[in-house]
């Protein structure tokens, strides 16, 4: 790990902060649900990552505006950013949410937060409507049926976006590369973690194309994982990360 993300303001106050969440979640138990079981504060790493590469500062991707945590889970990212001094949005959706988000609203009242929570079907004919100066989508695209019509809506609203997914670079079975093919595959119900909320795999061309096709400009970008990934196993887990910017937002600037 480059020592100057190990030690950015960033990630540093991001993980001074995970120890308040997980004293908050600590201190909610014993509760009839299961929390989100993932480190979503890892995520700041790849986040403050990318903002070197793109030479732009958490408050330049903000722009004064609400931001919008989409596929929020429990929160951690949401709670944070609020402890940064951000207004935030949180949307996740019940029907799919692991604990039909009683964590993120058990968690919200803890902490004191006033964060706006919605439960949003991304899959559904869902709208925004306000403006936001960045949305983070974290671990999200690859859940949903339609892909392209949430970025060209998240476009629409949010002027920069932090995104990431699960890419492949070959078939399951490793008999065709397809890594510099802008293309997608298409998981069976149970070929992937046996969860059938699991849909569509992209090729890192093939998320770039999608990004361009749906209204962003890809500002910088980063991988973790295996490089000889796969759409479907648990060694083959590679996850591309972009920060966009929008092309379509009504506050885009071309440089």
């Amino acid at each position: 790990m480059d020592r100057l993300l190990r030690f950015s303001s960033l990630v540093r106050k991001g993980l001074r902060f995970r120890r308040v969440f997980d004293d908050a979640k600590r201190k909610a138990s014993p509760q009839n649900f299961d929390w989100y079981p993932y480190d979503c504060f890892a995520n700041l790493f790849y986040m403050q990552h990318l903002l070197q590469r793109a030479k732009l500062t958490l408050d330049e991707v903000g722009g004064g505006s609400p931001m919008l945590d989409v596929g929020a889970a429990d929160g951690a990212l949401s709670f944070f950013l609020e402890s940064l001094g951000y207004q935030v949005h949180a949307c996740d959706h019940a029907g799919t949410n692991i604990n039909r988000m009683k964590g993120l609203k058990t968690l919200a009242a803890s902490l004191g937060s006033r964060i706006e929570i919605h439960d949003t079907d991304l899959d559904g004919r869902f709208e925004l409507h306000g403006q936001y100066g960045l949305a983070v989508f974290l671990g999200t695209l690859y859940h949903l049926k339609n892909p392209f019509y949430v970025l060209e809506t998240l476009a629409a609203h949010s002027r920069f976006c932090f995104l990431s997914t699960r890419v492949a670079r070959q078939s399951p079975d490793a008999s065709v590369r397809f890594e510099n093919i802008p293309m997608a595959y298409l998981l069976d119900p149970r070929e992937c973690n046996a969860d059938a909320t699991n849909y569509w795999i992209f090729s890192p061309p093939g998320l770039v194309r999608l990004a361009e096709r749906t209204g962003w400009r890809v500002r910088a970008s980063a991988n973790s994982g295996a490089t000889a990934s796969d759409p479907a196993t648990e060694q083959g887990d590679e996850r591309m990360f972009l920060l966009l910017e929008s092309e379509t937002h009504s506050g885009y600037r071309r440089d």
